[in-house]
């Protein structure tokens, strides 16, 4: 019997391939064809999006929604990524769930994500030192624990788009130091592109708290 692979999102742990599958197909089940995800779900799709084997082609000039239809090829529904451009294509989640070789727009994301990790929880830290907080969408009031610091406009997955075009560089394995495990924590082996993710994301980054949504 094989070791059982998890599977790592920045966002949420699977124990197996088959809990990941199980998560997202009752995602999948929560819509009707033609209907938009909501925006904790769009977050946890983007980063699955990563581990598909073409991302790059997925995602192309950034993500703008998720929603679900059917699909041209399969008289069955599935999850729909609307690029930026308003071009659509169809994706499945078994695919990137089964994906074993990170892709180099997964090292990118996740790089970039590590770069402003520190930063982002010393920001939500501030909002709690000034008082009680609510959730900007529901107006309760939050704790630590029960809540979390989101990128509102643009969405981060942008901000990452808009950086890469910015940079102007091809994306390539040499840009990253990997942790031990080779699995989730990747940081830019060139402290040069780190600094200038930070400032291009303090420029632009908008956050706000929002309560976290149940899964």
């Amino acid at each position: 019997m094989g070791k059982a692979q998890p599977v790592e999102l920045l966002s949420i742990h699977f124990p197996t391939k088959t809990k990941a599958k199980e998560f997202f197909k009752e995602m999948l089940n929560r819509y009707k064809d033609g209907e938009e995800v909501n925006q904790g779900d769009h977050v946890l799709l983007h980063e699955l999006l990563l581990r598909h084997p073409d991302a790059s082609d997925k995602i192309g000039v950034g993500v703008k929604r998720f929603f679900r239809d059917q699909s041209p090829d399969h008289p069955t529904s599935c999850f729909h990524v609307e690029r930026e451009d308003g071009q659509s294509t169809d994706f499945s989640y078994p695919e990137c769930i089964s994906s074993v070789k990170p892709t180099l727009e997964q090292y990118f994301y996740r790089a970039c994500r590590q770069s402003v990790s520190e930063i982002l929880t010393i920001k939500k830290n501030n909002f709690y030192d000034q008082g009680p907080v609510r959730c900007c969408k529901t107006n309760e009031v939050v704790t630590k624990e029960n809540s979390e610091l989101r990128h509102t406009t643009p969405p981060f997955s942008k901000i990452v788009n808009d950086f890469k075009k910015e940079l102007n560089r091809p994306i390539n394995k040499e840009m990253f130091q990997e942790d031990a495990d080779l699995q989730y924590t990747t940081r830019f082996s060139d402290k040069e592109i780190e600094k200038k993710f930070i400032a291009f994301h303090q420029k632009i980054a908008n956050l706000d708290i929002f309560k976290k949504f149940e899964r």
